[in-house]
């Protein structure tokens, strides 16, 4: 008999995560984005899911004790990796703490963005799909970093 091994999950800590509903390509929502944050997310390899298809996957690292963000890539020709309610697109993550302020500011420079239809705060306890989802960019961003 073959032993089955359990994933087991962490929570993810001072993440909070954006859902984005937009018609824009990647690299447009990630010039805009770039554009009112001040930042600059740089692409990467995409993202392989289980099922096979591509996703686009962005990066910014602000370095020790400041934000890091990643725009992912969740919907697209291929398909969706994941089904959100709203229809989402793309998700925009935050990583390291951000004051409840900052965060409603940035949702509300995200909606100004000509193109995008919503952007809204991801109740990560209502989202079952969302640790593993988590788990698998966390393991992309660490092949990039451990490939560069």
């Amino acid at each position: 008999m073959v032993k089955k091994k359990k994933l087991v999950v962490e929570p993810f800590d001072d993440i909070k995560i954006i859902g984005i509903c937009t018609h824009l390509a990647d690299y447009k929502l990630a010039w805009h984005i770039n554009k009112l944050l001040n930042i600059n997310l740089i692409k990467y390899d995409d993202i392989i899911n289980e099922e096979e298809m591509a996703f686009s996957y962005y990066l910014y690292d602000g370095g020790e004790n400041c934000n890091t963000y990643n725009l992912v890539e969740i919907a697209n020709a291929e398909g969706r990796w994941v089904n959100f309610f709203p229809p989402t697109d793309y998700l925009f993550i935050i990583r390291n703490f951000i004051n409840d302020e900052g965060l409603d500011s940035l949702v509300t420079k995200l909606k100004s963005i000509e193109g995008v239809a919503h952007a809204y705060l991801v109740d990560l306890d209502m989202n079952t799909k969302i640790d593993a989802l988590l788990e698998d960019i966390e393991m992309h961003e660490i092949d990039i970093i451990n490939s560069h």
